[in-house]
């Protein structure tokens, strides 16, 4: 079936035009983001026969490689909804004490792992200044000034 809207000029195939009156129902709803994320957490903690963690680190990867989705779906639904949001910090806390405790077990290379831990959660070498009696510069005051 093949029309056209006149003052448009917009054809339309077996099926309906898009219009204020007439909208497809959502693909993504707040239940199933829900879903990913929760699936998302699981594959997280997945353990292997053995009982021993399986090594699924990178959310990212289940999201983009496992679940097939473009990257603008995920900022999409952590955006849209709020819940979702929340899931995927708790998947990224989870990324995070993952590196951590496996960069110190010697189960990943401990230079890819301080760089993907500094690149990726904020992490960053201390390097602590202190004045000649051992204070920290940042509680430093300036008492008085002496002019000659």
């Amino acid at each position: 079936m093949k029309t056209e809207n006149k003052n448009n000029k917009i054809k339309r195939l077996n099926g309906k035009l898009f219009s204020s009156e007439y909208q497809p129902p959502e693909k993504w709803t707040e239940e199933r983001a829900l879903q990913l994320g929760s699936e998302l957490i699981e594959w997280l903690k997945e353990k292997d026969s053995e009982g021993n963690d399986k090594g699924n680190i990178f959310y990212e990867e289940f999201l983009i490689i496992e679940k097939d989705l473009y990257p603008e779906i995920v900022t999409y639904l952590r955006s849209k909804f709020p819940s979702f949001f929340k899931l995927l910090e708790k998947a990224n806390k989870i990324q995070e004490l993952k590196l951590q405790k496996f960069g110190t077990a010697d189960r990943l290379n401990a230079a890819m792992t301080k760089f993907v831990l500094i690149n990726k959660h904020n992490w960053c070498e201390k390097q602590e200044i202190t004045g000649k009696d051992g204070k920290d510069f940042n509680n430093f005051q300036v008492t008085g000034i002496i002019i000659k």
